[in-house]
């Protein structure tokens, strides 16, 4: 297929069709995952778009078991702490604006504090990888069958992100065009060499088969940016990064992207993408499409 240019490629006027592959996050619950279904499909019929929402409990039917870490932590009394510098009256709400206004600039310390959760994330991922891809291929996979030649976008939300991407990197003739990450931990884990499909690579750095959106809030700290990671030193790029403004306190930053009217217009975006030729990196900055190209001079 020749590649796409500005001439060639406006983004279509047609509204989205197909299948929207929802893959969850690790510690979804069935209540969950409902809850977070019936958000997904309000948004589609909002827009009118002629799009069927699947959403298989991965989780559940794989090996992956994530406890509740908290309970394995001492509990004494927490010692008292002085909140003169507060305004009066000051609640909870008052105290995580105040703690996700300084920590979202603060990133390198905040992680300190989601060690726990990471280090769960990725042992427990790593333990059950087989099982977990084994039930994504195959949801996957019937979902393409049953969409008859429409297209299937996935979309990952957080460690689900992690999932997907590491889905499509083993699997190149996977039944997609193109891929969403949204409030994804994928990026770091990329770092610890914790994705098998994609091992860590500074100066060559792995891309996935198909485009890859990465959507991210500064104020979600457990959604990472990817394109500084992927992009490589012969000009290579290899994912695009969307960053969303809830101005929600973490942690309901990480809970809020399907009430932001800029990730759908991603989602609807990403629904028109297909595997082509590389693009140069202005292009596909200009499309939001990911670009494998070195940048060459125009005449």
């Amino acid at each position: 297929m020749p590649a796409m240019t500005p001439a060639n490629a406006a983004p279509p006027t047609r509204l989205p069709e197909g299948t929207l592959f929802f893959v969850h996050g690790a510690n979804e619950t069935s209540e969950g995952l409902a809850t977070n279904l019936s958000r997904i499909e309000d948004q589609v019929r909002k827009r009118g778009w002629d799009v069927r929402v699947v959403a298989p409990e991965w989780r559940r039917h794989s090996g992956l078991r994530l406890g509740n870490w908290r309970k394995a932590l001492y509990r004494g009394k927490p010692a008292t702490i002085a909140l003169s510098s507060l305004p009066t009256g000051v609640g909870k709400a008052g105290v995580m604006r105040l703690m996700t206004n300084y920590f979202e600039g603060r990133r390198e310390s905040m992680l300190d504090a989601l060690g726990a959760q990471l280090l769960a994330d990725v042992m427990g991922y790593q333990q059950h990888r087989d099982s977990v891809q084994d039930v994504l291929r195959k949801e996957l996979t019937k979902a393409a069958k049953a969409a008859r030649g429409r297209p299937v976008l996935p979309v990952g939300l957080s460690l689900g992100g992690l999932a997907l991407v590491d889905l499509l990197g083993s699997w190149p003739e996977a039944p997609v065009e193109a891929c969403v990450t949204v409030g994804s931990q994928a990026p770091l884990l990329y770092t610890f060499d914790a994705i098998p499909s994609l091992p860590y690579d500074e100066a060559q750095p792995p891309h996935l088969p198909v485009p890859w959106l990465n959507v991210y809030d500064s104020r979600d700290f457990l959604s990472f940016v990817a394109e500084p990671l992927f992009r490589r030193t012969d000009g290579l790029a290899s994912v695009v990064d969307l960053r969303v403004h809830s101005r929600k306190d973490f942690p309901r930053s990480h809970s809020a992207y399907w009430d932001l009217a800029p990730v759908w217009d991603a989602i609807g975006t990403a629904f028109s993408w297909k595997r082509t030729e590389p693009l140069t990196v202005k292009e596909a900055r200009d499309l939001g499409f990911e670009a494998r190209k070195r940048p060459v001079p125009r005449t």
